[in-house]
Formats: structure tokens, C-alpha cells, sequence
């Protein structure tokens, strides 16, 4: 294990992150790590943007991440994942679903979404380490669009090992209960993309 693993999680409201942030931070401690967790939250009860900061490690004081050094970032829609430029080093590692979620402004006209291909040439110029899962499209497959964010954290940890596997599964199963099962199998499916 390295001494301290810092991830960021990138979305809007209602897709996930803080359950996400919850889930690493479970399964770190049951896997005998220190954590922190950091949040920022917009409007997210609105589909605003929301950011977790999660670092594990032995001895772990902050959750802050300095600028350029993640060493992953759950990216859970690519604008907001763009929004989290300033953590992103040359060996981020970025697990991205592509799919947009439209703001309100971009829905009636206020804004235009960018184009998603232009985002994409933004993070590709960060970090050689994008990975581009459709994950919502993945988990429509297994009737889980719900565990989206799930399957992308199986994505990361079939990159790189942070946690066991079968600790991520036991915190799953606590912090999402009787939800717990088409989260797992959205996990798996993760680890196998």
C-alpha cells in the first residue's frame, strides 16, 4: 500500500458520489486504513456539481488534495470531471462515463453544453491515463443505471488494486443494504471492463 492515495469523485447531484466517497471510506477502514473525506457540495439535490476528496493511507490528517495530485479522479460526467481539471497530474488516472447530464441552463437555452469529443482532448491533454467507461449504458444492461458510479469504482480498482475487492463488497452491503446486490453485480461488471 502506498503511504497515501488521494481520489477525487466528480459528478452532480443524484448520480452517487458521496455514497461513493462512503463506500471507499468504509472499506479503507475495515481494511486497517486511515481516511478522510472531503466534500463539496453545489446544488446537489438540483443536479449541481458535487466533488468528494478521499484519501487514504496509514496516517491520514486532510482530506485536502493539492492541485496536480490525484492519484485517481471517478470522473461521473465529463464537464464536471473537466471542473475538476486542477487535481489532475500526469498520472492521474481518470475513470470517465462520457455520457453529458444536460444543467438546467443547458435545457432551456441559457447555456450550451460543449461538446463532449473537445472535454475528452482537455483531460487526454493532462493525463495519458483516461479511461472511457459508459457506465450508465454498461449498467442499463444489468438492470443497475442507479449503480453507475459503482461499476466505475470497480473500473479503478481493476487498475489499480487500492483496496481488496471483497472489502469494497463488504461496504457496499453496509452502506447500501437491501440495495446492495445489483450494486455488487455493477461492481463485478467494472472490474471486468
Amino acid at each position: 500500500m502506498i503511504k497515501e492515495y488521494s481520489i477525487v469523485i466528480a459528478g452532480v447531484g443524484g448520480q452517487g458520489g458521496l455514497t461513493l466517497s462512503r463506500i471507499i471510506a468504509h472499506a479503507s477502514i475495515s481494511s486497517g486504513l486511515s481516511v478522510k473525506i472531503g466534500e463539496t457540495l453545489g446544488m446537489s439535490q438540483r443536479g449541481g456539481s458535487v466533488q468528494s476528496y478521499v484519501k487514504i493511507g496509514r496516517n491520514v490528517w486532510s482530506p485536502l488534495v493539492k492541485n496536480g495530485s490525484a492519484n485517481a479522479l471517478i470522473g461521473m460526467e465529463p464537464l464536471e470531471t473537466v471542473r475538476a481539471l486542477r487535481y489532475i497530474g500526469p498520472q492521474t488516472i481518470i475513470v470517465l462515463d462520457p455520457e453529458p447530464i444536460p444543467t438546467i441552463y443547458n435545457l432551456v437555452g441559457i447555456e450550451k453544453y460543449p461538446e463532449v469529443e473537445k472535454l475528452l482532448e482537455i483531460l487526454k491533454n493532462k493525463t495519458s491515463r483516461l479511461h472511457i467507461v459508459e457506465a450508465r449504458r454498461e449498467a442499463e444492461k444489468i438492470n443497475a443505471r442507479m449503480s453507475a458510479n459503482i461499476l466505475l469504482l470497480g473500473k479503478l480498482i481493476s487498475i489499480e488494486r487500492v483496496l481488496p475487492i471483497e472489502k469494497i463488497e463488504e461496504a457496499i452491503k453496509i452502506v447500501l443494504g437491501a440495495k446492495a446486490e445489483k450494486a455488487i453485480e455493477a461492481f463485478r461488471l467494472g472490474l471486468k471492463l
